[in-house]
């Protein structure tokens, strides 16, 4: 990787809170829905994890000396065009996501959130594999 350990401590962070959400036991939908403990700890460690997805994007633009531009999803997207995101993992939409939970944290969709679980860690994996190997 050609960047800074700024950014390799963050991509450790993204590490960090996959491994807390795997060993957790979010398996059954019914036990999921029942526990606001862990329906709780999900989405923070979810939004942890594109926040630091969001933060490593910047640096990396400002690193290339490149503006970042109007908002996170499109500096994720301007990654993805140089090539250093090389998989096509719904980035923009996982932003849009911790935008959804930051701004209408009062009421979550704990589906949207198990589907996450279930469905998009493997994106978290992808984005920091991507980034130590560009």
């Amino acid at each position: 990787m050609k960047y800074n350990g700024v950014i390799e401590n963050k991509l450790r962070i993204i590490e960090q809170k996959v491994r807390e959400i795997r060993s957790w036991d979010v398996r059954s939908f019914e036990k999921f829905k029942q526990s606001s403990l862990l329906q709780n700890a999900c989405e923070r460690a979810l939004q942890v994890a594109i926040e630091v997805m969001i933060d490593v994007s910047e640096r990396i633009l400002a690193l290339e000396k490149i503006s970042p531009l109007n908002t996170a999803a499109e500096n994720v997207e301007q990654l993805q065009k140089m090539g250093i995101l090389k998989a096509e993992v719904g980035y923009p939409e996982m932003i849009k996501f911790r935008n959804f939970i930051v701004h209408r944290y009062e009421k979550v969709d704990i589906e949207i959130v198990y589907n996450i679980l279930h469905n998009k860690l493997v994106a978290f994996e992808s984005f920091v594999r991507d980034i130590r190997t560009s």
